[in-house]
């Protein structure tokens, strides 16, 4: 029996090696592909919790650099209010000098200089800011990572950024709210005062008039080498300055390097002017209320809080004139200052039965024009592709 067993097997050898590499390869395979699957699916978990806890980081840091640009745009409008002062011209006109006329060409300067100046200011700040902020956003969560994987090495180090750094990065923004706003100030100035001696006091503009006069100011600007749309870090950030603080081969050398790349990118120019044109609308839509009232007066809102602006008002928007000396007043009131309440700023309180006056309306300006910056889907998306490049 047992040789009969033996002789079986013996003869019978191939068969079983075969059925037991078969089998056991069948095993190993099984198991080798158990293994992987359970490794991907850790992976994957992973990514997903990597990719959630960025997402949520970045949020954090969106949502801060949107209340420090909310934060620092009062300041930036008094420094614009405080350079281009029209007080003095509107007392010298009250008490109906001889130079008169000569007042109302400098008012009408001052007036469409400012107005336009806060344009590029608000636009200039939100992109910037939106920058550094998700520059310095990128690094402090590769740090962290770096930190809980155990990253030790030299280059690990080297990339850690201190309080300390960090203040002396973001302080690189107080250039453009002194010297740098100064700056922008002249050659809007120059451009303004180039496009509008093509008009007289006494000119009327209908509304798609007075566009026309800011879309010339507008092309004019972008057309200077140093234009405030397309030269960004020219005016928010100064070379000189910063060199001084952020010595190269440094950790805040190369952040201040790489902060001049990304606004010297074509993607943060498009954003800019993208903002430009945006911010000349909203001068555009606030002036045509003006436009719609005739007397450039607003009347009281209705009690249901519907429009009181009809059909046949938007009809006839086109036909509505004012002159430029009267439309003077208003571009001025625009871009007025405001009044601080509390480490707040609010307005002056309403003198039409509760309503919005001129001056009320005027500080809501800066506001607004950030606050729709803040919402463009362009500004976030620069915001997010510049915090995805540098957290990896």
């Amino acid at each position: 029996m047992l040789e009969r067993l033996k002789d079986f097997l013996y003869r019978h050898r191939k068969k079983f090696i075969t059925t037991g590499i078969v089998v056991g390869g069948s095993v190993f395979l099984l198991k080798w592909i158990q293994y992987k699957l359970r490794e991907l699916q850790e992976r994957q978990a992973k990514e997903i919790g990597e990719k959630l806890r960025r997402m949520q980081h970045f949020e954090c840091t969106d949502r801060t650099c949107n209340q420090t640009i909310t934060g620092l745009a009062p300041a930036l409008s008094d420094k614009l209010f405080e350079r281009l002062n029209t007080d003095d011209i509107l007392v010298k006109l009250r008490s109906n000098p001889e130079n008169k006329l000569e007042l109302w060409e400098q008012l009408k300067i001052v007036a469409f200089t400012r107005i336009v100046a806060l344009v590029y200011a608000a636009s200039m700040l939100s992109v910037t800011l939106k920058v550094q902020i998700n520059i310095l956003g990128g690094y402090l969560y590769r740090d962290t990572v770096e930190e809980e994987d155990g990253s030790t090495g030299r280059m690990a180090r080297e990339q850690q950024i201190s309080p300390n750094l960090q203040t002396a990065y973001l302080s690189m923004i107080q250039h453009f709210m002194s010297d740098g706003v100064y700056e922008l100030i002249e050659i809007v100035r120059q451009n303004v005062g180039s496009v509008m001696q093509r008009y007289n006091l006494k000119q009327p503009l209908t509304l798609a008039d007075t566009e026309t006069l800011l879309w010339s100011i507008q092309m004019a600007l972008n057309n200077e080498e140093a234009s405030p749309a397309r030269c960004i870090a020219r005016y928010t950030l100064n070379p000189s300055l910063c060199s001084k603080m952020a010595r190269p081969g440094t950790v805040l050398g190369k952040m201040f390097d790489e902060t001049l790349d990304v606004l010297e990118s074509v993607e943060s120019r498009d954003v800019s002017l993208a903002n430009v044109s945006n911010g000349f609308s909203l001068v555009v839509d606030t002036l045509a209320d003006y436009y719609m009232e005739g007397d450039a007066a607003i009347k009281p809102a209705p009690e249901n809080g519907k429009s009181n602006l009809n059909v046949e008002c938007l009809a006839n928007i086109n036909n509505i004139t004012i002159s430029l000396a009267k439309l003077i007043p208003i571009v001025n009131g625009m871009a007025g200052k405001r009044v601080s309440v509390n480490g707040g700023t609010t307005l002056v309180p309403g003198t039409a039965g509760g309503l919005p006056t001129m001056a009320e309306l005027s500080g809501n300006m800066m506001a607004s024009m950030i606050g729709r910056f803040l919402q463009s889907e362009k500004l976030r998306t620069l915001g997010a592709n510049v915090y995805e490049t540098f957290c990896q």
